[in-house]
């Protein structure tokens, strides 16, 4: 997987069950990971929600035993949660139902994951950690230098029609980007 791994200090925060600041961030950050990628699957929005509900359990009952020597990143491991409980999801009734013996889920972890799931948990994962930290940046900029950053880069907008619309020149609707996205790099980067 790419991007930064989930902080050590909150994985050891969710092995304590009474620390609900810890799993209220958890919750925060990969509940609407695991509901995007689910949707995508194909999974009603429902559905997704209840996929989301099982992950979480899951997580909460596994935490403990979470080795990352021996299953890699966290991110890694909530991602193969997330795909076998979805293929659980999306296959239940179409065949015998699953014995929940830990052989057989053991054996599933060791699937190769379908490349196009891997790919769009990264893709989603990133998304929303960009979302996060453009809510977090979005008050420390003027309402122009803001929007010269967001309708240009997110948008996509030309330079030209932003600034005619913010009435600035399009100089400053570039130099406006480049401090937004300065902050926003460095922001991510304090993640990792």
């Amino acid at each position: 997987m790419q991007g930064p791994e989930t902080r050590a200090s909150l994985i050891g925060k969710l092995r304590v069950p009474a620390s609900q600041e810890a799993w209220t961030e958890f919750v925060e950050l990969y509940r609407p990971l695991v509901i995007r990628v689910a949707r995508a699957k194909g999974l009603q929005h429902a559905d997704a929600e209840d996929l989301a509900q099982d992950v979480l359990a899951t997580v909460g009952r596994a935490v403990d035993s979470f080795d990352p020597a021996a299953e890699g990143s966290f991110r890694g491991w909530l991602f193969k949660i997330t795909r076998n409980l979805c293929i659980n999801h999306l296959t239940r009734g179409r065949g015998p139902i699953g014995s929940g013996d830990s052989d057989v889920q053991r054996i599933l972890l060791q699937l190769p994951a379908d490349e196009a799931t891997v790919t769009l948990f990264a893709t989603e994962h990133r998304r929303m950690r960009f979302r996060q930290a453009a809510e977090a940046l979005k008050p420390s900029f003027q309402e122009s230098t803001w929007l010269s950053f967001w309708w240009t880069t997110v948008e996509g907008r030309s330079i030209e029609s932003v600034a005619e619309a913010l009435g600035k020149t399009n100089g400053s609707v570039r130099v406006a980007r480049c401090r937004v996205l300065a902050k926003l790099k460095e922001a991510l980067q304090q993640q990792d």
